[in-house]
């Protein structure tokens, strides 16, 4: 959706931080200062990390698990009394179980392809970390072995009784080949008997001698201890920081905003009052916003008019600039003054000094206005093909006559000062009271600082849409010494 759509410019965004710069960057550099305080004064944390081999000890057992590891039950382990009764006991940490084992956090390698754990422990100081995750991998260990041990212990319980079991069953197979006569068909039963039983207590026995054999101590190790710990920059207090500086940034647009709102019509008018210290603030009803009836806005016209033209007479025609804010000249304003003037009896000429696709009335297309001075034609006629042929003399038509150039004013010669100053004696002879220039915003255009040095008075028009561009057109004319005596806001 474009800036017309929404009713939103970015170029009037931008244009507001200029005019604020000094409220954008304050409040800017102050939010600096207060994220810096925020980000100061959060607590400062370490962390360390000591790595745990997990080793299985299942099979050892005769366990149908084999030889792999839960690590993810593992690392739940992690989380148990016994491991929280560790660092209380090492580190000295006080509270509940939950709340110490708080400060643990536990990584294994998701795909399951490293029996390793890394054990991280947060801590308020450096040795305290790093000593608090020792003791959290020395207590997961020390329970595993433990666990390992009690394990081994109820293994070597079930199985004496299974050997006890396995040896009555030898003694009884030994009485009963005893007992059948030689080459009789029980005793080689009860010696086939005998045979099974032997062997059944020679596994149970050999699976007692291997659990016997068992280390619990190889149920893990410590492949890392945790080294000092390094201060941790808390991601909590750097959030915190950050949005105390974005608030700041956005208060400062906010007040920049406001204050913008305040001056001068959301335009910089005190900025512009600066650039232009001799101009007089000329604001039309409406302009603010406010609802206007039409006579008040027929009045302040009228007044405008009369104002701008003062001073001229038949045979000593005053000269008048009025310069747009905007890429097209005021084109409108000036239509309505010339309403003004002609409903007042003034004899004024217009001249458009800039390209406009509004259509005006008694219009004459100039190619030379260098020609139409020089030529012995009245300047209220064509110098050229008309725009309406026919045109009646000036005693007789209309008061006021618009001249626009065939081009550009550059290509048409408007823009010599020789030029524009016989253009206002042409116009006074021909008893004309006012020759009234429209141009464009200086900006786009050097046909308004031209101009603007060469004529009595410069009316600076500042439309509702313009109100961005007009510091930049007040730049353009102050830079070009153009004496500014109005500046209208419509």
């Amino acid at each position: 959706m474009s800036e017309l759509e929404t009713g939103f410019r970015i170029g009037d965004v931008v244009a507001m931080i200029e005019r604020r710069w000094p409220v954008v960057v304050g409040f800017t550099v102050v939010g600096l200062i207060a994220g810096y305080l925020v980000y100061a004064a959060a607590p400062t944390t370490y962390s360390a990390t000591a790595r745990v081999q997990v080793l299985p000890f299942d099979d050892a057992f005769g366990d149908s698990k084999g030889t792999e590891v839960d690590m993810a039950t593992e690392r739940d382990l992690v989380k148990s009394d016994a491991v929280a009764d560790a660092i209380r006991q090492k580190v000295g940490l006080q509270g509940e179980n939950r709340a110490i084992l708080s400060h643990i956090t536990v990584v294994i390698d998701p795909e399951g392809n490293s029996d390793v754990m890394a054990i991280t422990f947060d801590g308020d100081t450096a040795k305290e970390t790093q000593a608090g995750a020792n003791a959290a991998a020395e207590g997961y260990l020390n329970a595993r072995k433990a666990s390992a041990k009690a394990t081994a212990d109820k293994a070597l319980t079930n199985l004496q009784a299974d050997i006890t079991s396995a040896s009555q069953a030898v003694e009884e197979a030994t009485g009963a080949v005893n007992a059948a006569p030689q080459g009789s068909p029980e005793r080689t039963q009860a010696q086939a008997r005998l045979q099974a039983a032997n062997s059944a207590l020679a596994q149970l026995q050999a699976q007692q001698t291997k659990i016997r054999q068992f280390d619990p101590d190889a149920v893990g190790t410590i492949t890392r201890k945790a080294s000092v710990a390094d201060p941790v920059t808390s991601k909590m207090a750097l959030g915190k920081a950050v949005g105390v500086f974005g608030l700041f940034v956005l208060a400062g647009l906010g007040a920049a905003w406001l204050l913008d709102r305040r001056d001068g019509l959301g335009g910089g008018r005190r900025r512009i009052e600066a650039l232009l210290p001799a101009a007089s603030i000329r604001v039309m009803p409406g302009a603010d916003g406010g609802n206007a009836t039409p006579a008040e806005i027929d009045t302040a016209i009228d007044r405008l008019a009369v104002d701008l033209v003062a001073g001229g007479t038949p045979g000593n025609a005053s000269s008048v600039l009025i310069i747009g804010a905007g890429m097209e000249p005021p084109v409108a304003l000036a239509e309505e003054l010339a309403s003004s003037l002609a409903f007042a009896g003034i004899p004024a000429l217009f001249v458009l000094a800039g390209t406009s696709e509004r259509q005006l009335r008694h219009v004459h297309t100039v190619a030379s206005f260098a020609d139409l001075v020089t030529s012995g034609a009245s300047v209220a006629g064509p110098a050229g093909l008309p725009a309406q042929a026919g045109e009646a003399a000036l005693s007789n038509g209309p008061l006021v006559t618009w001249l626009r150039p065939k081009g550009s004013p550059e290509a048409a010669g408007l823009l010599r000062r020789a030029v524009v100053d016989s253009l206002v004696t042409r116009a006074g002879r021909e008893r004309f009271e006012a020759v009234v220039f429209v141009a464009p915003s200086p900006s786009r255009t050097a046909a308004g600082s031209a101009l603007g040095q060469w004529v009595g008075r410069t009316a600076l028009v500042i439309g509702a849409d313009e109100r961005g561009q007009a510091e930049a057109a007040a730049q353009s004319l102050a830079a070009a010494d153009v004496r500014v005596t109005e500046v209208v806001w419509t």
